[in-house]
Protein backbone atom coordinates (compact mmCIF):
# COMPACT_ATOMS: atom_id res chain seq x y z
CA UNK A 1 0.00 0.00 0.00
CA UNK A 2 0.61 3.74 -0.51
CA UNK A 3 1.48 6.33 1.94
CA UNK A 4 0.70 10.06 0.88
CA UNK A 5 3.67 12.11 2.95
CA UNK A 6 2.05 15.56 2.28
CA UNK A 7 -1.38 16.10 2.47
CA UNK A 8 -3.94 19.06 3.95
CA UNK A 9 -6.72 16.77 4.06
CA UNK A 10 -8.48 19.56 6.48
CA UNK A 11 -8.88 21.81 3.46
CA UNK A 12 -12.05 23.46 2.68
CA UNK A 13 -11.97 22.32 -1.43
CA UNK A 14 -12.92 18.70 0.50
CA UNK A 15 -16.03 20.10 1.89
CA UNK A 16 -18.13 19.16 -0.92
CA UNK A 17 -17.31 15.50 -0.68
CA UNK A 18 -17.22 14.75 3.09
CA UNK A 19 -14.24 16.61 4.19
CA UNK A 20 -11.43 14.65 6.00
CA UNK A 21 -13.60 12.16 7.45
CA UNK A 22 -14.82 10.70 3.80
CA UNK A 23 -11.10 10.92 2.75
CA UNK A 24 -10.05 9.01 5.39
CA UNK A 25 -12.94 6.17 5.29
CA UNK A 26 -11.95 5.42 1.80
CA UNK A 27 -8.35 4.83 2.83
CA UNK A 28 -8.39 1.09 2.77
CA UNK A 29 -10.45 0.72 -0.80
CA UNK A 30 -7.61 3.99 -1.77
CA UNK A 31 -4.85 1.87 -1.48
CA UNK A 32 -3.21 4.14 1.00
CA UNK A 33 -1.57 2.65 4.06
CA UNK A 34 -1.39 5.75 5.98
CA UNK A 35 -1.42 10.01 5.31
CA UNK A 36 0.51 12.50 6.44
CA UNK A 37 -2.02 15.48 7.49
CA UNK A 38 0.32 18.58 7.23
CA UNK A 39 0.14 21.97 8.89
CA UNK A 40 0.42 25.37 7.61
CA UNK A 41 0.08 27.77 10.77
CA UNK A 42 -1.24 27.56 14.45
CA UNK A 43 -4.52 26.33 13.70
CA UNK A 44 -4.25 23.78 10.70
CA UNK A 45 -1.30 22.37 12.99
CA UNK A 46 -4.05 21.83 15.79
CA UNK A 47 -6.09 20.22 13.66
CA UNK A 48 -4.11 17.85 12.06
CA UNK A 49 -3.07 16.78 15.53
CA UNK A 50 -6.66 16.55 16.08
CA UNK A 51 -7.36 14.21 13.01
CA UNK A 52 -4.38 12.02 14.05
CA UNK A 53 -5.66 11.40 17.26
CA UNK A 54 -8.89 10.49 16.54
CA UNK A 55 -7.40 7.99 13.14
CA UNK A 56 -4.82 5.66 13.46
CA UNK A 57 -4.05 5.95 9.72
CA UNK A 58 -3.41 9.61 10.10
CA UNK A 59 -0.33 11.08 11.24
CA UNK A 60 0.29 15.04 11.91
CA UNK A 61 2.93 17.56 11.15
CA UNK A 62 3.33 20.92 13.09
CA UNK A 63 4.47 24.24 11.74
CA UNK A 64 4.35 27.54 9.92
CA UNK A 65 4.22 28.04 6.48
CA UNK A 66 6.78 30.52 4.89
CA UNK A 67 3.73 32.37 3.77
CA UNK A 68 2.90 32.89 7.27
CA UNK A 69 6.29 34.01 8.91
CA UNK A 70 5.05 37.06 10.42
CA UNK A 71 2.86 34.64 13.01
CA UNK A 72 6.06 32.81 13.89
CA UNK A 73 6.71 34.27 17.72
CA UNK A 74 7.66 32.81 20.89
CA UNK A 75 4.19 32.08 21.54
CA UNK A 76 3.56 30.27 18.76
CA UNK A 77 6.28 28.07 18.78
CA UNK A 78 5.28 27.32 22.42
CA UNK A 79 1.90 26.19 21.21
CA UNK A 80 3.90 23.85 18.40
CA UNK A 81 5.92 22.40 21.26
CA UNK A 82 2.77 21.82 23.51
CA UNK A 83 0.96 19.95 20.80
CA UNK A 84 4.72 17.61 19.62
CA UNK A 85 5.91 16.97 23.59
CA UNK A 86 4.60 13.76 24.12
CA UNK A 87 2.79 12.78 21.43
CA UNK A 88 3.69 9.77 19.13
CA UNK A 89 1.39 10.90 16.21
CA UNK A 90 3.45 14.14 15.64
CA UNK A 91 5.86 13.06 13.18
CA UNK A 92 7.70 16.62 12.73
CA UNK A 93 8.10 19.83 12.46
CA UNK A 94 6.71 21.45 9.03
CA UNK A 95 6.00 22.94 6.45
CA UNK A 96 8.05 25.40 6.80
CA UNK A 97 11.01 26.98 4.85
CA UNK A 98 10.81 29.79 1.92
CA UNK A 99 8.86 30.77 -0.69
CA UNK A 100 9.94 34.30 -2.35
CA UNK A 101 7.95 33.33 -5.58
CA UNK A 102 5.38 36.30 -4.54
CA UNK A 103 6.38 39.59 -5.11
CA UNK A 104 7.86 41.27 -2.27
CA UNK A 105 8.43 38.68 0.07
CA UNK A 106 10.22 39.08 3.11
CA UNK A 107 13.61 36.81 2.85
CA UNK A 108 14.74 37.96 6.27
CA UNK A 109 11.44 37.13 8.00
CA UNK A 110 11.23 34.05 6.57
CA UNK A 111 14.49 32.94 6.82
CA UNK A 112 14.16 33.68 10.92
CA UNK A 113 10.96 31.75 10.89
CA UNK A 114 12.68 28.85 9.53
CA UNK A 115 15.25 29.12 11.86
CA UNK A 116 13.32 29.23 14.65
CA UNK A 117 11.29 25.86 13.41
CA UNK A 118 14.37 24.47 12.82
CA UNK A 119 15.24 24.73 16.41
CA UNK A 120 12.65 23.46 18.06
CA UNK A 121 12.85 20.58 16.10
CA UNK A 122 16.48 20.02 17.05
CA UNK A 123 14.91 20.34 20.88
CA UNK A 124 12.46 17.72 20.39
CA UNK A 125 14.42 15.30 18.06
CA UNK A 126 12.04 15.29 15.25
CA UNK A 127 12.73 15.78 10.81
CA UNK A 128 11.52 19.13 9.31
CA UNK A 129 9.79 18.89 6.26
CA UNK A 130 10.23 21.96 3.96
CA UNK A 131 8.42 24.53 1.61
CA UNK A 132 11.20 25.50 -0.87
CA UNK A 133 9.61 27.77 -3.79
CA UNK A 134 12.21 30.15 -5.54
CA UNK A 135 14.07 29.61 -2.49
CA UNK A 136 16.98 27.24 -3.26
CA UNK A 137 19.95 29.56 -3.20
CA UNK A 138 18.88 31.26 0.16
CA UNK A 139 18.34 27.46 1.33
CA UNK A 140 21.93 26.35 0.51
CA UNK A 141 22.63 29.07 3.07
CA UNK A 142 20.57 27.77 5.47
CA UNK A 143 21.59 24.18 5.49
CA UNK A 144 25.12 24.34 4.41
CA UNK A 145 25.89 25.50 7.89
CA UNK A 146 23.53 22.70 9.49
CA UNK A 147 23.31 19.33 10.05
CA UNK A 148 20.09 17.51 10.24
CA UNK A 149 20.47 14.15 12.52
CA UNK A 150 16.78 13.58 12.92
CA UNK A 151 16.19 13.98 9.19
CA UNK A 152 14.52 16.12 6.69
CA UNK A 153 12.49 16.15 3.43
CA UNK A 154 12.00 18.65 1.06
CA UNK A 155 8.52 17.88 -0.10
CA UNK A 156 7.38 19.31 -3.91
CA UNK A 157 10.53 19.20 -4.79
CA UNK A 158 11.09 21.77 -7.52
CA UNK A 159 15.28 21.51 -8.27
CA UNK A 160 17.50 20.31 -9.77
CA UNK A 161 19.40 16.79 -10.30
CA UNK A 162 22.51 18.48 -9.15
CA UNK A 163 20.23 19.75 -5.84
CA UNK A 164 18.46 16.74 -5.07
CA UNK A 165 22.31 15.02 -4.99
CA UNK A 166 23.17 17.42 -2.26
CA UNK A 167 20.52 17.07 0.04
CA UNK A 168 20.48 13.70 0.08
CA UNK A 169 23.96 13.66 1.24
CA UNK A 170 22.41 16.45 4.27
CA UNK A 171 20.56 13.70 5.22
CA UNK A 172 17.25 14.80 3.19
CA UNK A 173 14.33 12.71 1.73
CA UNK A 174 13.69 13.84 -1.72
CA UNK A 175 9.82 13.82 -2.05
CA UNK A 176 7.74 14.58 -5.13
CA UNK A 177 4.60 15.71 -6.11
CA UNK A 178 1.61 15.46 -8.98
CA UNK A 179 4.13 18.16 -10.70
CA UNK A 180 6.53 15.40 -11.78
CA UNK A 181 3.66 13.73 -14.15
CA UNK A 182 3.49 16.86 -15.94
CA UNK A 183 4.14 16.54 -19.95
CA UNK A 184 6.92 19.43 -19.53
CA UNK A 185 8.54 18.09 -16.19
CA UNK A 186 12.09 17.29 -17.86
CA UNK A 187 14.84 18.56 -15.05
CA UNK A 188 11.75 17.39 -11.75
CA UNK A 189 12.47 13.28 -14.20
CA UNK A 190 16.21 13.92 -14.00
CA UNK A 191 16.24 14.54 -10.30
CA UNK A 192 14.18 11.84 -9.83
CA UNK A 193 16.50 9.52 -11.64
CA UNK A 194 19.24 10.80 -9.62
CA UNK A 195 17.65 10.28 -6.24
CA UNK A 196 18.19 6.61 -4.53
CA UNK A 197 15.07 4.82 -3.95
CA UNK A 198 15.71 4.93 -0.39
CA UNK A 199 15.40 8.42 -0.46
CA UNK A 200 12.31 8.55 -1.81
CA UNK A 201 8.80 10.07 -1.12
CA UNK A 202 5.74 10.13 -3.10
CA UNK A 203 3.08 12.84 -1.93
CA UNK A 204 0.28 14.36 -3.66
CA UNK A 205 -0.09 18.22 -1.58
CA UNK A 206 -3.63 17.41 -1.84
CA UNK A 207 -5.97 19.55 -2.62
CA UNK A 208 -3.30 20.94 -4.84
CA UNK A 209 -0.97 19.94 -7.83
CA UNK A 210 -3.12 17.55 -9.36
CA UNK A 211 -1.00 14.60 -11.71
CA UNK A 212 -1.66 14.07 -15.23
CA UNK A 213 -4.21 12.83 -16.44
CA UNK A 214 -6.98 14.48 -14.11
CA UNK A 215 -4.80 17.79 -13.54
CA UNK A 216 -7.64 20.25 -13.21
CA UNK A 217 -9.47 18.38 -10.93
CA UNK A 218 -9.31 18.91 -7.09
CA UNK A 219 -6.67 16.42 -6.05
CA UNK A 220 -7.37 13.61 -3.56
CA UNK A 221 -4.48 11.61 -1.37
CA UNK A 222 -5.77 8.41 -3.37
CA UNK A 223 -4.03 10.48 -6.36
CA UNK A 224 -0.19 9.43 -5.00
CA UNK A 225 -0.77 6.43 -7.24
CA UNK A 226 0.06 8.30 -10.15
CA UNK A 227 3.03 9.51 -8.80
CA UNK A 228 3.95 6.29 -7.79
CA UNK A 229 3.38 5.29 -11.28
CA UNK A 230 5.66 7.91 -12.43
CA UNK A 231 8.29 7.32 -10.81
CA UNK A 232 8.49 3.50 -10.95
CA UNK A 233 8.70 4.44 -15.17
CA UNK A 234 11.47 7.12 -14.35
CA UNK A 235 13.20 4.65 -12.12
CA UNK A 236 12.44 1.58 -14.73
CA UNK A 237 11.30 -0.26 -11.72
CA UNK A 238 7.93 -2.15 -11.19
CA UNK A 239 4.96 -0.30 -9.34
CA UNK A 240 4.92 -2.64 -6.41
CA UNK A 241 8.44 -1.95 -5.88
CA UNK A 242 7.98 1.98 -5.90
CA UNK A 243 5.24 1.64 -3.13
CA UNK A 244 7.09 -0.72 -0.94
CA UNK A 245 10.04 1.70 -0.94
CA UNK A 246 8.58 4.93 -0.17
CA UNK A 247 6.15 3.85 2.14
CA UNK A 248 9.05 2.34 4.19
CA UNK A 249 11.55 5.16 3.16
CA UNK A 250 8.27 7.66 4.79
CA UNK A 251 8.23 4.92 8.21
CA UNK A 252 11.93 5.64 8.57
CA UNK A 253 12.25 9.37 7.97
CA UNK A 254 8.50 10.43 10.22
CA UNK A 255 9.18 7.57 12.83
CA UNK A 256 6.21 5.56 11.90
CA UNK A 257 6.21 2.05 12.95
Amino acid sequence: MLIDSHAHIYDEMFDATGGADKIISDMERDGLEYIVCVGCDIPTSKTCVELAQKNERIYATVGVHPYDADTVTPDSMSVLRSLAVGNQKVVAIGEIGLDLHRPGSDRALQINAMKMQYELARELKLPTVYHIRDGFGEFYEFAEKRDFPHGAVLHCFSGSAETAEYYVKKNFYISFSGTVTYKNAVNLARAAAAVPIDRLLVETDSPYLTPEPIRWQTNFPKNVAYVADKLAEIKGVSKDKIAAATAENTKRVFGIS
